[in-house]
């Protein structure tokens, strides 16, 4: 059903997008505020670490599986205001946590709630939006999401110092609140669509989110802690559950990765190619700050705001490139992405070891267009080469696309500058140079797999 008012088109892509926002907020919002959750609840770092891990592990291990879900109900109406539902109710446990113990628990629930909402946030715009609407619903929701990495390390820094650490999960009450009566004012109810029954992909879940737990879990534990023994099993451990996973699949009558998206070479190398890209980016993200506060000798204050330049740039251009896709194509905006990337990534290493401002914010501004120009148009490339039903699945491949190569761009990143440097604790100016090349490396890769998706529709 399209809506036909233009009004309610505009509330239902801030609906949509305002679920992205409060995930991208929960993820970088926290990481400021750690600190006094540390000394609060009487943890170390390490502990307290795994309060943005929980979550992230959930997220990532969750969103194909609701996705699925969403498709194969058609129930998206119900999981997307259930997501917000759950979220709100998690973030108020989490703000009333008293104990390391609770606060995780309550991040892994908030991780999962927040998976039903993002997994069927696209599929919503998508269902619901009119043809020319759809490239701007996309830059809608990249553009938020920008928005939320940009202001959410600010904004849990001044409630962590004003007032708690508490009130970074406070505040999404109202926003939730506001979140649920919109999508019951706007989603439309529709008829559900009476299909085959068929038995749930239970081994299906069960070993896509054994997959991405193990993987996801090994590197967080490997950025924090080092490159033991349980890292090397839990990471050798991923390619034999994926492998068994994707037998699962292939075997079964209804998998929770649909055969027509797990053999569509458009949509997976699509997928690949803004892997690479978001590695770029958080990467870039994580490895900068130590460049800034180490031989720089910034303070913390001063580099937080040079590191607002990419994802306020990201957020400038999300709209933007989101509409371009009806009129440039989605493939086009997508290689020019990569393109900026390498630039990115080159004028970053060169400003590091040139130790040259001018090169540093170029580079910075390039980084946030990279993402900017990215995301919107992968959102709907991946989207537009699926079947309507199966719109859940691939929105909820693209958010866990984004989410696995966060966590990978951040250990890559490390690893790369630990090398270089020649000590994992001290990055050198040529350690994070080298990471900088290595995400060159990256965005290369990112451009040949977008160009190997050839597009049948609006390329």
């Amino acid at each position: 059903m399209i809506l036909e008012k233009k009004s309610m088109q505009y509330i239902l892509m801030v609906v949509a997008a305002s679920a992205v926002f409060m995930d991208y907020l929960d993820t970088s919002i926290v990481s400021i505020a750690l600190p006094s959750i540390t000394a609060d609840l009487g943890v170390g770092s390490a502990v307290s670490a795994w309060v943005m891990t929980g979550y992230l592990l959930a997220l990532a291990s969750m969103l194909l599986v609701f996705g699925k879900l969403a498709d194969r109900t058609g129930r998206y109406r119900e999981i997307f205001i259930t997501g917000f539902v759950l979220f709100t109710i998690a973030s108020f446990f989490c703000g009333i946590s008293s104990s390391i113990i609770m606060l995780i628990l309550c991040r892994v629930f908030q991780g999962a709630s927040a998976a039903l909402m993002v997994s069927t946030a696209t599929m919503l715009v998508m269902l619901h939006l009119p043809e020319e609407k759809k490239g701007m619903a996309a830059g809608m929701l990249a553009t938020l999401g920008g928005a939320a990495l940009a202001f959410g390390p600010g904004l849990g820094g001044i409630i962590a110092e004003y007032l708690s650490w508490h009130w970074i999960f406070f505040i999404n009450i109202p926003i939730g609140i506001i979140g649920i009566l919109g999508a019951l004012f706007v989603i439309p109810k529709v008829e559900h669509i009476s299909r085959e029954k068929k038995p749930f992909d239970f081994a299906g879940a069960f070993l896509l989110a054994a997959t991405l737990l193990v993987f996801l879990a090994g590197l967080e534990i490997a950025n924090t802690e080092g490159w033991s023994i349980p890292v090397i099993i839990l990471l050798a451990a991923t390619p034999i559950l994926g492998f068994i996973f994707l037998r699962c699949e292939m075997k079964h009558a209804d998998p929770v990765l649909p055969a027509n998206i797990l053999k569509n070479k458009i949509v997976i190398w699509a997928a690949v190619s803004c892997l690479f890209i978001t590695i770029v980016y958080l990467g870039s993200i994580y490895i900068l700050p130590f460049y800034l506060t180490g031989p720089l000798g910034l303070g913390s204050a001063l580099a937080g705001i040079i590191m607002l330049i990419p994802p306020v740039t990201m957020m400038i251009m999300g709209v933007p490139a989101g509409n371009l896709t009806n009129s440039f194509g989605c493939k086009k905006l997508c290689n020019i992405s990569a393109l900026v990337g390498i630039a990115a990534s080159l004028f970053l290493a060169a400003a590091v070891m040139m130790q040259n401002g001018v090169l540093l914010f170029v580079g910075l501004l390039l980084l946030g267009a990279t993402l900017g120009i990215n995301e919107g148009p992968t959102i709907r490339r991946i989207t537009i080469h699926c079947t309507e039903d199966t719109q859940g699945s691939a929105g909820s491949l693209t958010y866990t696309v984004m989410n696995v190569g966060s966590v990978v761009g951040i250990a890559a990143y490390s690893v790369a500058a630990s090398l270089a440097s020649g000590s994992p604790d001290v990055f050198t100016t040529g350690g994070i140079a080298a990471a900088c090349i290595f995400g060159a490396v990256c965005a290369v890769l990112s451009y040949i797999t977008s160009r190997i998706a050839k597009d049948t529709f609006l390329a």
